[in-house]
């Protein structure tokens, strides 16, 4: 089985520092007002002090396995690496926008002033070279974890066998098998985290 790179969040962990969201900044030199890697605080819901549920949510690409965005890209700028990865040739993007309309995750913005499409890369100028992605190397909560999930010695594969109860893609109803994997919380948060895995 070929390489699969795969990111898995666990939203028990996320700390909600934005670290992640800094780092990707600074890393890809992304431009104001443009993020390629958020962080949503989902809450608080409930009523204090039994029933309060709130956690934070990273977003990002989901580097999906049959993803929208290359179905829809006229220039065939959107592409997928052998290792999964879905990136933007910007030599061929000219910010025509329909892989953001199509896109369900929110995931990609329009660089006006360079007259393409951004998004996260997943760091591919440092995996490819066997280095994690900036957002998994600083997280200090340490929520992100990145590897190959087809490698049954991975950490990423043994985690997730160990927290499989937890997992859930968002909106799999939509068929795009999206290569991130977040764990939901052990403890509260079930109701905001159910209504956002659809």
């Amino acid at each position: 089985m070929s390489k699969h790179d795969t990111l898995l969040i666990d939203l028990d962990r996320c700390v909600g520092c934005m670290a992640c969201t800094v780092a990707c900044k600074i890393e890809n030199r992304v431009d104001n007002g443009v993020f390629w890697n958020r962080v949503y605080k989902m809450g608080p819901e409930g009523q204090f002090p039994d029933n309060l549920d709130m956690f934070f949510f990273p977003r990002q690409c989901m580097h999906c396995e049959d993803p929208l965005c290359i179905k829809v890209c006229p220039t065939k700028a959107t592409y997928k690496t052998e290792n999964g990865v879905v990136l933007v040739d910007h030599n061929k993007c000219y910010g025509c926008g329909y892989c953001i309309w199509a896109c369900p995750y929110d995931a990609r913005t329009l660089n006006k002033e360079k007259g393409m499409v951004e998004k996260c890369m997943l760091c591919a100028h440092l995996t490819e070279k066997g280095e994690k992605p900036v957002c998994v190397a600083t997280c200090l909560g340490t929520c992100r974890i990145f590897g190959d999930i087809n490698d049954p010695n991975s950490e990423i594969s043994m985690y997730l066998a160990e927290h499989q109860d937890r997992a859930f893609q968002i909106h799999p109803e939509i068929g795009t098998k999206p290569s991130v994997i977040y764990l939901r919380p052990r403890k509260g948060a079930k109701r905001l985290c159910q209504s956002n895995s659809r």
